[in-house]
């Protein structure tokens, strides 16, 4: 189906094909197709995909993409950090509304890339905790018209200093009973909490960038991970020492940076020697 007529059906309820999930009165019409892509239009607010290149490190080749967002204001185009987007909602239900809307903007989104691979897109630890059971159903039901199935799908949780951890053990099953990969991000910013770890049993982990800047030893951080049956996954092309000695590290993943964002409409890109380069705003 073309990118055009699922956008049409997921803006009309009156088809039927349209999941209730994306409903909220008042809110009808978040899509916005143009150009060959999907926008959203939210609190006056236009919300872009980016997809963030994430690479094997063995192999050189694509693994797939993670998602984020890009945010600006429809009246003075200044831009937004995604965080300041997700403090808008007044309540649980519309934060999950926000959270799932952004996600079905990506997988739109991600239809027209030229390499696609896996799909990582973030699942919001205040969605989690809002949604009582059954994770992962609402979405499935998204993905369906966007010609989409949960295994190509991995969601990436931040899973630290969580305070009911039981909740989030019973949300990822559900989650990985559907077919959705699992990786847990932020891994080692305030504890290495392998206990709980192994109870998620993750696919990816995502080191936080504070435990990377530490000077700790990964070697055996690494080696526990890899005994759960995870991969390890890095962010940040531009740690220069870490990106060469990726394979040394056992580090299977890296993942690209999201470019910065000024508001002069100039972007400053980090290049993958550790450099950053202003590129003109698209």
């Amino acid at each position: 189906m073309p990118l055009s007529d699922i956008v049409r059906a997921l803006n009309a309820p009156a088809t039927g094909k349209r999941p209730d999930f994306l409903y909220r009165s008042g809110l009808d019409h978040p899509f916005v197709a143009a150009e060959g892509r999907v926008f959203i239009h939210y609190a006056n607010i236009r919300l872009e995909s980016k997809f963030l290149p994430v690479v094997d490190t063995r192999s050189g080749r694509t693994h797939g993409h993670a998602s984020t967002i890009q945010a600006f204001g429809l009246s003075n185009s200044v831009p937004m950090s995604p965080d300041a987007v997700f403090v808008l909602p007044t309540d649980a239900e519309e934060f999950v509304y926000l959270d799932r809307l952004v996600r079905t903007l990506h997988a739109l989104n991600y239809l027209t890339q030229p390499v696609r691979g896996n799909l990582l897109l973030r699942v919001h630890s205040r969605h989690i905790i809002s949604v009582p059971a059954n994770h992962g159903l609402a979405f499935e039901e998204i993905l369906r018209p966007c010609g989409l199935l949960p295994e190509q799908i991995t969601l990436e949780i931040n899973t630290d200093a969580v305070a009911d951890k039981e909740h989030f053990i019973r949300a990822v099953a559900s989650y990985r009973s559907r077919g959705y990969g699992i990786a847990i991000s932020h891994f080692g910013r305030t504890e290495l909490d392998f206990p709980f770890l192994s109870q998620l049993r993750p696919d990816i982990v995502k080191l936080d960038n504070l435990l990377l800047a530490s000077g700790r030893p990964l070697d055996r951080i690494i080696d526990n991970i890899h005994e759960l049956g995870g991969r390890i996954l890095i962010e940040g092309i531009d740690s220069a020492n870490l990106r060469r000695n990726a394979s040394s590290l056992a580090i299977d993943l890296v993942q690209a940076h999201a470019p910065i964002l000024r508001p002069s409409g100039i972007r400053i890109r980090r290049n993958a020697d550790g450099g950053e380069q202003l590129d003109a705003a698209a």
